[in-house]
């Protein structure tokens, strides 16, 4: 009979709903509800079930009964809603997966091993069905046999239940079964139909056992295999129909590797591909192998061999291969099928299809006969009854037993021997007579962690030396944990390690002889046991553990030392102060050592420990002092008394308050509360007004709760308000208001800047106020004020860091030049080690290097870190891992090299950071980039940001309509999405991912130090002021969001700030603003503390915006801005010093050569006097062709024209042949003098072959194109410099031509090199013989020229022994061009930065200049400049600010007239409002008093009912066609009107009316159509006049808000502009200026210029 899709959904349903209805009434099942049941053959092949739950329509006329199926799902009550998704979802699965086995093959399978049980005369104890459905397989249970049976579907769970209620059944998956508490845990018989597919089982004991037990638990069909034999009794038995993956597929061979090694292959039968097509419809390939447990078996059987095998065969004539096939079906008597052939399955692959030719009685005859022959052959009973489970192998022979061999098992395996407390990853082992090493594995899947044994290879070991070292390595760490714990001397384990080391190197030798070294260094222990050997020279002895602790300080009970002897030695063993250590090396008591270290230690009540001083004493001091005095009450009188003595401390290092006259306030700081801000705008609009901050998007919303003329009037521009202006306020900003223009044709939209500048104006005018407004407060507030504004930001003290205590235990200086650290490399490890990271601002050559590696080994040794990484650029970071080994040369170091980090080694060598305990992980820049981040971490982070958002959408919901900003809340919404998003994402991945992925968060790293961390201050933020010059790139880099990323996932996991170490000679490279990504990188919490959650919140707190007006290419006045001014310098100093360590050269009396700095000034050119002018005209006109360059025209003209002409500036300066092919060269111009220069000191030096640096980042390096470097090369040579003694940085393209090149500067084979900044600023050692560094042109950044003069000045050059120790530095520049502003703007941004670290800054704010890269420089000083006549930038600066204030004035005088007509206006409306206030009274007074019969009588019916009046208006609504008013009845005496009203299209509708007295007519309802219904309409006439009080009391409002606009409106009228005498003064000065100017013109004029002549001076720097 074939096979009914329809009949078999039928039967399900059938079932499903049997099995509900008898689980909800609680009882057991009928006779003949379990037929019903046992009809139940599951959803394989019946797709339709897929639109269970969707909109789908379901064909086949299946409709029904799959709707019928979603409602019992859907109305089951035992159901959660995650039991109804996971039955759906499993439902849907099973189409694909769930073919229910025949019944004759389960019937020839159960007699044959009833047959095989009962002719041995065995007991079948248990008998077990995993993955069970409706239990086909349970009759294999005997009588008499606990059986048991699994089915991780709910449904068929449930209805086996039902079936089967003698048999012990649970419902969950085959991986629980050792938490089911079955009363048998092994089993005599398993036998399923096994599910198949590439699902993962997520079984922790399987996964623990590593290899291939874990590779099984990848694919459903492996694991049953291998779980179901680890479940039988020994000689127990195993049928599986499976599908033929398990035979068939190579990559499982592994499986049946397993298989066959434990157990017997009793039967192997291929089953026909149309054997489920009765149950299921679906021809699919399946297997039925049969196996028994025989885990002591020696040899493979050929039938076994031949199961590991797969095969081709060939397909057809043209060569093509069939899929793989497993050869032992090649056999006789192995397939269930009269024949089979090759064809095409439906994935177009060949394959061999087996068919079976007759009814299915001859088919289970054929199979019974097969299973007979087989278990006749192959079944031994002994195996069962017990036998060969002593743990001796035995071989079966044709000829009999032969001898019992012992074989020791091979391979990697699960290691069950005992882990040692100290043992770690890669710890070698002596496991079942192997040597090996232990591997720990760690998964996101399971809490567990497996333990795997890994042989080592034969030929590296000699088990007997093993033998020897492992009880040394034992007692060594069994000695070094008990004297760390207990810090007490043990000294029967110290002579046990004496005794077992003693007895080693009489064998073996020393650790350092012979090739015990490598021996011991197979053992990832190795590493430290290994160093209880000392080697110096020839000289072999024992390290000190071995005669003494050093774990602890050994107290010498014959030498008491002081207390201040004793607490540096607490500092400098235990990196703190140790109470117990104090008392004993004194041999005081605790109350007698306080009092010696009055002021040097202070008891910490919080952490319940004493401090140093120098870290007690240090940070946020105020905060502190609160926590302290909050534990008081609790604290006992001792623990009082030194604790006020620590409060006392704190108090008298409080910063002076700073009173709030010096606080220099911007309205918009967020740490002010909004209701202040609220106040002032209360006052400001003359009603009440909320102000709330949003810190999730760090927004304020402004909301008036009434009308104010104030905001409507006075400050209102375009379409923003009051409330839009005061928002934009206290955000600094100003809105982007654009006009429609028509351009080439078209409608566009562009700025407007003239409302911009309005805007601008008002805003400013916001601000200002805030700022008198509060001066005018009540002296409370303002202390107030003054006292937030110090807890939060006056409230840090530097640490005092004092290093000079440390020893550094195991650093060596045997390889250096040098045998100490600098006081200074002392004081920053001390910094790092007492705060956890910060930040080492240390200028180039001063050491950083070796603190980094010194600090990482400290951290490590302490246990302040358990796996510091250090990341640097790739040319630094050799240098790096160098240091580390020669300083520590035992340290346990992973430096990958750059073939380690290719695609397919690059998961090795994560792999290794995270098993392995390295003392440090080196890695470069790069190297680190392509570390994952944890997917965790970002959930942790975009999930914390989820709750922001979403509690910020819950306050706005609580607010009425009227308040809500939609477009606020729009914004959440969305950010909300997308973070929903991200997070699904992640999870999606999470879910993705493979058991061996590593990201960050699993290596276990906790310390980054980041040299060069300047390359990272391309940090993304957040900001509006986008347009404003002075921030940098606030778009960022991927490599500095993956530093935040770990940096964040450090701190989340010590809870605190910090957790890297920030290494840089400048650390700030261009502006201050870089201060906040520092902070944003190392001091969250500290920032949200002071309430800082962005850049723009910092920004509010220490920066001022400028603005710049210039015209743009069009002749419009453009406004810029820029952050220029920084503003609480101190207090922005103080937080950053509390973290940083700064040192220069001359602080720590660094060994390295002076700095002379020569600026040689040359006269311009003809050429560039003439472009000079060009220059000055298109500053002014914004026209390209004033240039008149050979060069097209920027496509950044218009947007930036500053910017435009301050890059051609800049060229000109250089050389004019960078402006184009028509200029030619000049004796005069910077290239030529450069290459006089250069000559010079070459002759100069050429005894001792001095070197030199050339610099310029303008003009590169090309080959075959034009270039400075050509130029200048081409000179020298002219002059007699042998051509290979100049090269250009840009030729050495490798890291080996590059330390060739390097070499040969150093041997002086070079002796001048020209580079750029980026090539050679960094990464360079060639300073040995340097006598000049030369500046073609000026970097723009402070950090670009300390790291190009750093490759000369610096530690290691020769020249104090020859040339004075004087290094020159020369600068070239050229008069009236931008060279000398650029070098004074680059002096005073270094000074201020000097001036911040050093703590010296004197002033609250400074000034940083106005030119930068990104927008070249404002046009007034650009012109003045240029022109070469200071008093030109005097007027161009009086032109800028009487520019301003005309533009001022204009805007004053048009809202002083808009005002006037707006009093005429609204004097109007008030007459009107009152006039017509008059005819509404008059009108209403006639309604109320009228004594007639008030009725609507229509002209046409005179007599009607209410009804009939209403029908007669409805039929004049529908035909009347009058556009004028028309008369159609009365109501009281009053006139009944219809309209018609027409629109484009033609009639649109009719209108009715009642006229008033007055002449007022009055609407029916709210658009003057009639009410539907009959009867409301014949009254409509009452409904329209009972309108009228509510229209009176209308008029009287709007006159009374017309009246209280106009003195608002008379206030700004009559008003007197305040800036109109500062106008006319500054007129009178340019007036005058100008006058000075034109004189001096004329002088210039009769004196003719004398030749140029170059010359050196030291431009004054910019005043502060």
């Amino acid at each position: 009979m074939s096979y009914n899709k329809l009949k078999a959904l039928t039967a399900n349903v059938e079932a499903i709903e049997t099995a509900m209805k008898i689980h909800v009434q609680g009882r057991q099942a009928t006779a003949q509800e379990k037929e019903i049941l046992s009809l139940y053959s599951g959803f394989g092949g019946i797709k339709e079930v897929l639109n269970i739950g969707t909109e789908k329509p379901t064909g086949g006329g299946m409709e029904e009964q799959v709707q019928r199926l979603q409602e019992l799902i859907d109305t089951y009550p035992h159901f959660t809603e995650p039991m109804r998704q996971n039955v759906m979802e499993s439902i849907k699965a099973s189409v694909l997966t769930a073919f229910y086995t025949p019944k004759f093959l389960v019937d020839a399978v159960v007699r044959q091993i009833h047959a095989t049980f009962s002719g041995n005369g065995l007991t079948m104890r248990s008998f077990l069905e995993p993955s069970a459905g409706i239990g086909g397989f349970l009759p294999v249970a005997m009588s008499g046999t606990y059986d048991y049976a699994i089915e991780k579907d709910l449904v068929s769970g449930l209805i086996l239940s039902l079936l089967h209620e003698n048999t012990i059944t649970r419902t969950t998956g085959f991986e629980t079964i050792d938490r089911q508490d079955f009363e048998h845990t092994k089993f005599d018989v398993i036998a399923s139909n096994i599910p198949f597919g590439n699902f993962r089982v997520f079984d922790a004991e399987l996964w623990k056992k590593g290899g291939m037990y874990e590779q099984a638990t990848k694919t459903i069909h492996n694991y049953f295999f291998v779980k179901a034999v680890e479940l039988l009794n020994e000689g127990g038995l195993l049928a599986f129909v499976t599908s033929r993956g398990i035979a068939d597929t190579p990559g499982n061979k592994f499986v049946r590797e397993y298989l066959v090694n434990h157990a017997d292959l009793i039967s192997a039968v291929r089953l026909p591909d149309m054997l489920f097509m009765q149950t299921s419809g679906i021809e699919v390939g399946s297997d039925l192998l049969i196996f028994q447990k025989h885990t002591q078996k020696a040899v493979l059987s050929q039938r076994e061999q031949l199961f590991l095998q797969v095969s081709r065969e060939k397909a057809d004539t043209t060569g093509t291969m069939t899929e793989h096939a497993n050869k032992i079906f090649t056999l006789p008597k192995t397939t269930l099928a009269t024949g089979s052939r090759i064809v095409q399955n439906q994935y177009g692959k060949y394959v061999r299809k087996y068919q079976w030719q007759g009814d299915e009685n001859a088919m289970s005859q054929y199979l019974a006969a097969l299973l007979k022959l087989d278990f006749g052959r192959y079944f031994r009973k002994s195996l069962f009854t017990g036998g060969g489970q002593d743990g001796v192998y035995t071989q079966m022979s044709l000829f009999g037993n032969v001898a019992a061999i012992k074989q020791p098992p091979k391979g990697k395996r699960a290691y069950t021997d005992e882990l040692k407390p100290w043992m770690k990853d890669g710890a070698m082992v002596l496991f079942e007579e192997q040597v090996g090493v232990v591997r720990y594995r760690k998964s996101d899947h399971y809490q567990e962690v497996a333990t795997d044994f890994v042989p080592v290879d034969e030929g590296k070991v000699n088990t007997e030396r093993a033998r020897d070292y492992f009880p040394i390595r034992e007692a060594y760490f069994e000695l070094s944990a008990k004297e760390r714990e207990e810090q007490t001397e043990q000294v029967a384990l110290r002579e046990e390690l004496n005794t077992r080391y003693d007895a080693f190197i009489r064998k073996w030798g020393h650790f350092h002889e012979n090739d015990n070294r490598e021996f011991i260094m197979l053992d990832s222990l190795g590493v430290e046991v290994y160093t209880i050997e000392m080697q110096v020279g020839k000289d072999i002895y024992k390290s000190d553990i071995m005669r003494e602790p050093v774990a602890f300080k050994k107290i010498d009970t014959t030498v008491q030392l002081t207390s201040a002897e004793a607490l540096a030695g607490s500092l400098n063993f235990h990196g703190r102060v140790d109470m117990d250590y104090l008392t004993q090396a004194t041999g005081k008591g605790e109350e007698e050592v306080v009092g010696d270290l009055k002021g040097e230690i202070f008891y910490n009540p919080v952490s319940e420990e004493w401090e140093h001083q120098g870290k007690f004493i240090a940070g946020n001091v105020i905060a502190k002092r609160k926590e302290l005095v909050s534990c008081l009450p609790d604290l006992t009188d001792k623990e009082k008394e030194y604790t006020e003595e620590s409060i006392k401390a704190l108090e008298t290092v409080i910063p002076e308050m700073i009173p709030y006259e010096e606080l220099d306030i911007n309205m918009g700081e967020r740490w002010i509360e909004p209701e202040l801000y609220a106040e002032f705008a209360t006052e400001l609009f003359g009603v009440e007004t909320s102000v709330m901050y949003l810190d999730v998007n760090d927004s304020y919303l402004v909301r008036l709760q009434g009308y104010s003329a104030v905001a409507y009037n006075t400050y209102t521009t375009g379409n923003c308000n009051g409330e839009d202006l005061f928002t934009h306020a206290l955000q600094d900003t100003v809105p982007e208001i654009t006009k429609e223009i028509e351009r080439n044709g078209e409608k566009v939209r562009v700025p407007d800047e003239d409302a911009i500048q309005v805007a601008a104006t008002k805003i400013q005018e916001i601000r200002d106020r805030f700022n008198q407004w509060l001066d005018n407060r009540p002296v409370e507030v303002r202390d107030e004020l003054a006292r937030g504004y110090n807890e939060r930001f006056n409230c840090y003290v530097r640490p005092a860091y004092d290093g000079s205590a440390q020893t550094f235990p195991h650093l060596t200086f045997e390889h250096f030049a040098y045998d100490s650290l600098y006081p200074s490399q002392k004081n920053a490890i001390w910094m790092i080690k007492q705060n956890g990271g910060g930040i080492c601002w240390h200028e180039v050559g001063t050491g950083k290097t070796m603190i980094m590696c010194v600090a990482a080994y400290e951290m490590k040794r302490l246990g302040l870190v358990n796996k510091p990484l250090i990341i640097g650029l790739k040319a630094n970071v050799h240098e790096i891992a160098d240091t580390f080994r020669k300083a520590y040369p035992t340290a346990k170091v992973l430096y990958p090299g750059k073939e380690d980090f290719t695609p397919v080694n690059r998961q090795e060598v994560f792999s290794k950071i995270k098993n392995n305990n390295w003392d440090c992980i080196i890695l470069t820049h790069d190297q680190f980039a392509k570390i994952p981040q944890s997917e965790e971490t970002m959930i942790d982070i975009f999930t914390e940001e989820l709750d922001d958002v979403e509690r910020s959408l819950e306050v706005l919901e609580g607010f009425t309509m009227r308040y809500r900003s939609g477009k606020m809340q729009e914004g959440l919404e969305k950010r909300k999405q997308n973070l929903n998003a991200k997070l699904q994402e992640l999870s999606m991945k999470i879910g993705k991912r493979k058991d061996d992925a590593v990201d960050f968060r699993t290596m276990g790293i906790d310390h980054i130090f980041v040299d060069e961390c300047h390359i990272f201050k391309n940090l993304m933020f957040q900001t509006r002021h986008t347009r404003v010059a002075g921030i940098g790139n606030t778009r960022g880099s991927q490599r500095a969001m993956n530093l935040l990323f770990a940096i964040r996932d450090i701190q989340r996991r010590t809870g605190r700030d910090l957790g890297a170490t920030f290494l840089s000679g400048t650390v700030v490279v261009n502006a201050l603003t870089e201060l906040y990504v520092m902070f944003k990188y190392l001091r969250p919490q500290e920032l949200q503390r002071q309430k800082i959650n962005c850049f723009d919140a910092w920004a509010a707190i220490f920066c001022k915006k400028s603005a710049d007006y210039e015209l743009n290419v069009t002749g419009a006045i453009k406004r810029k801005e820029r952050f220029r001014t920084y503003i609480k310098v101190p207090e922005l100093a103080m937080f950053l010093r509390e973290i940083t360590d700064y040192r220069t050269a001359d602080m720590i009396n660094l060994d390295v050569p002076e700095k002379n700095v020569r600026f040689l000034s040359n006269a311009p050119t003809i050429q560039q006097e003439e472009m000079i002018g060009r220059l000055v005209a298109f500053a002014h006109s914004g026209k390209w062709e004033d240039l008149g360059l050979d060069m097209p025209e920027p496509d950044n003209l218009d947007k930036a024209k500053m910017l435009v002409a301050t890059n051609v500036a800049r060229k000109m300066a250089l050389d004019m042949r960078l402006l184009g092919d028509k200029f030619s060269d000049d004796a005069g111009n910077k290239a030529s003098i450069c290459a006089r220069t250069v000559y010079d000191y070459y002759t100069r030096s050429g005894e001792n072959r001095g070197t030199q640096f050339v610099f310029s980042d303008l003009s590169t390096y090309k080959p075959n194109e034009w270039n400075i470097y050509i130029d200048i090369k081409d000179k020298l040579v002219a002059m007699g410099i042998p051509a290979d003694e100049i090269q250009f940085i840009q030729c050495a393209t490798t890291e080996r031509a590059r330390k060739r090149l390097f070499d040969d500067m150093n041997n002086g084979k070079v002796r001048v090199l020209l580079g750029s900044t980026s090539m050679l600023g960094t990464g360079v050692n060639a300073q040995q013989r340097a006598v000049a560094v030369h500046h073609l042109e000026i970097p723009w950044r402070p950090a670009d020229m300390e790291q190009r003069n750093g490759r000369a000045v610096r530690k290691g050059n020769t020249v104090k022994l020859w040339g004075g120790n004087v290094v020159d530095v020369v600068i070239y520049g050229t008069e009236k061009t931008l060279d000398a502003y650029k070098f004074n703007l680059l002096k005073n941004k270094q000074m201020f930065i000097n001036q911040i670290n050093n703590g010296t800054i004197a002033v609250r704010r400074i000034d940083e200049g106005g030119m930068d890269e990104e927008s070249g420089m404002n046009f007034a000083e650009f012109v003045a400049i240029l022109s070469g006549n200071t008093d030109l930038l005097e007027k161009a600066k009086l032109d800028n600010k009487i520019a301003l204030l005309e533009k001022e004035q204009g805007v004053f005088k048009r809202e002083r007239v808009y005002a006037e007509r707006q009093i005429a206006d609204k004097r109007e409306g008030i007459k009107k409002s009152k006039t017509t206030a008059a005819s509404l009274a008059k009108d209403w007074k006639y309604i109320t008093s009228y004594t007639g019969e008030k009725a609507t009588l229509l002209l046409n019916l005179p007599q009607a009912t209410a009804e009939e009046i209403g029908r007669e208006l409805h039929r004049i609504a529908k035909f009347h066609r009058i556009g004028a008013y028309s008369t159609i009845g009365t109501y009281a005496g009053l006139n009944l009107l219809v309209r018609s009203e027409y629109n484009m299209g033609g009639f649109d509708r009719n209108t009715f009316f009642v006229e008033g007295i007055s002449g007022l007519k009055y609407c029916c309802g709210v658009s003057g159509a009639l009410p539907l219904g009959y009867a409301d309409s014949a009254h409509y006439p009452q409904a329209a006049l009972d309108k009228l009080p509510g229209l009176i009391d209308k008029e009287h409002k709007l006159a009374a808000k017309l009246e209280s606009e106009i003195p608002v409106l008379q206030e700004i009228a009559n008003r007197q502009w305040s800036k109109a005498d500062e106008l006319s003064r500054l007129k009178l000065e340019c007036k005058e200026l100008q006058r000075k100017i034109d004189e001096d013109l004329k002088d210039a004029e009769h004196s003719r210029a004398e030749e140029p002549q170059a010359s050196e001076y030291e431009p004054e720097p910019k005043a502060a």
